[in-house]
């Protein structure tokens, strides 16, 4: 009768499960090289794999690539570089640590708190170990957090500079630099750290993570007011609460301006509506927004509910026969709601019945 805990392959399993029971046609080891266009429309995309180069055509296209892979090229406009100086925040490879004694490192650090700073940070070891010449890291700290399993953190401290997340070359040299990093930091763990001895890497990220690239242009871009001062929109399809968190392209160093404790804000359906293209949306970090906006609703639970959102918009799309931008978005709302997707106060289901059963102009 133990508790099952948390476990990153038995999600692996659960998502697959859970695709197949929606029957969903999935294709993986699959890359967009192209999207077809026609008098401004998309009309599906072409695709290579180990099979060679095939086309998938589709009603409605949703770009959830994460980078505006499929919009770029279906000449949607975005903005690129990242920000005023042209420079994108650094990637980041998360790695997971077992083999820690938790109670040990618990008790240092109820022994040293000065040498701590929220969640986690080591700063006078840190300053220690990098004096010694037994760490080099481009990033001011090192955060880690305990997960559910014994003797078990996460931790998400690399930093690699001066790399373009849509640059084949710049994710290969970020790969190999970023575990290069993971390694440095174990050894300081290790060496540095009680409650380390035994500590060993279990696992590194599938992929290092990009926390910005392209950002398509869509019928409305986000800004970063909206996020700061909880903006709400009519065509709300997606809350956020994420604080606007840029990390230093640089090197060290992380801005950090979070929302009012209890606030959020509205992520209209105009912004995953691409502009100039029919029939397309976008889903996710790469969604219409300035680049500190971005740097808020780039995280994972956003990416989620807007994949959500443009989800249903593109089955509406389908069964209406409209054109993603032209669908009522009171239709769009109404379901999300049904499927539990909260949308703040202001939206109801009752309201919403009720201005759907007013005959449309």
């Amino acid at each position: 009768n133990a508790p099952r805990l948390p476990h990153p392959e038995i999600f692996k399993r659960v998502a697959f499960w859970m695709i197949e029971d929606a029957d969903v046609r999935l294709l993986l080891h699959t890359f967009c090289v192209d999207s077809i266009i026609k008098d401004g429309v998309i009309e599906g995309i072409v695709v290579e794999n180990k099979n060679g180069r095939g086309a998938i055509l589709a009603d409605v296209v949703i770009d959830a690539s994460g980078d505006g892979d499929v919009a770029a090229r279906a000449g949607v406009p975005f903005a690129l570089p990242i920000s005023e100086d042209g420079k994108t925040q650094p990637m980041t490879l998360m790695f997971h640590i077992g083999g820690v004694d938790i109670g040990a490192f618990l008790s240092y650090k109820l022994a040293h708190p000065d040498q701590f700073k929220g969640e986690a940070g080591l700063y006078d070891l840190i300053k220690k170990a990098t004096a010694a010449g037994d760490l080099d890291l481009p990033r001011e700290d090192i955060l880690f957090f305990k997960l559910p399993r014994r003797g078990e953190i996460v931790v998400n401290s690399t930093r690699v500079l001066n790399v373009l997340g849509i640059d084949a070359w710049d994710l290969t040299h970020a790969e190999m630099e970023s575990r290069n990093q993971a390694v440095m930091i174990l050894k300081f763990f290790k060496q540095y750290v009680p409650g380390f001895t035994n500590a060993y890497v279990i696992q590194t990220a599938t992929q290092i993570g990009v926390r910005e690239t392209r950002r398509i242009l869509g019928e409305y871009v986000l800004k970063a007011e909206d996020v700061l001062f909880d903006s709400k929109f009519d065509d709300v399809v997606a809350r956020a609460a994420y604080p606007i968190d840029i990390h230093n392209p640089d090197g060290k160093g992380t801005v950090m301006v979070p929302l009012e404790p209890g606030s959020s804000y509205d992520i209209p359906y105009r912004s995953i509506v691409p502009q100039k293209i029919d029939n397309l949306l976008v889903a996710g970090k790469c969604m219409s927004g300035t680049h500190e906006a971005q740097a808020s609703f780039r995280v994972i639970p956003t990416s989620m509910a807007t994949g959500q959102a443009a989800g249903v918009a593109a089955a509406l799309s389908v069964k209406r026969g409209d054109r993603p931008r032209e669908i009522v978005v009171a239709e769009l709302q109404l379901e999300l709601l049904k499927q539990n997707v909260v949308l703040g106060p202001n939206v109801t289901r009752e309201g919403l019945e009720a201005a759907l059963s007013k005959p449309r102009r």
